[in-house]
């Protein structure tokens, strides 16, 4: 079986390489958005005057989806500038 040169992928498409990819903006926006939710989380037990039948869900499950989806909106939009600029 013949060894795939280095240019080559598994299904032999010719790529070619475009901008460097961001990723450590992804990261830094991952981090941001815990960084929200951890005060956002704050601000819920602390002032918010919220029962806790409500409090308990939204801190085990609203503020992890809440992180996740705005770590992803934001890599979304950082992915969507980066397919523009290495048009």
């Amino acid at each position: 079986m013949d060894e795939p040169g280095p240019s080559s992928t598994l299904l032999n498409r010719v790529e070619t390489h475009g901008l460097q990819f961001p990723w450590y903006l992804e990261k830094l926006s991952f981090i941001l958005s815990i960084i929200v939710v951890i005060f956002a989380g704050q601000w819920m037990w602390n002032d918010s005057g919220w029962e806790p039948y409500i409090l308990w869900p939204m801190s085990v499950c609203g503020l992890p989806l809440v992180a996740m989806f705005g770590a992803e909106s934001i890599s979304r939009v950082i992915q969507a500038f980066h397919k523009r600029g290495a048009k």
